[in-house]
């Protein structure tokens, strides 16, 4: 479970911020 794929090791984006980008795009 703490081993992660290399494909996630460049991909730092939890849900939180992508729900914040996605209620600041809808903000605008």
């Amino acid at each position: 479970m703490m081993s992660q794929p290399p494909s996630y090791r460049g991909y730092r984006f939890p849900p939180e911020i992508i729900s914040h980008a996605v209620w600041l795009y809808h903000r605008f």
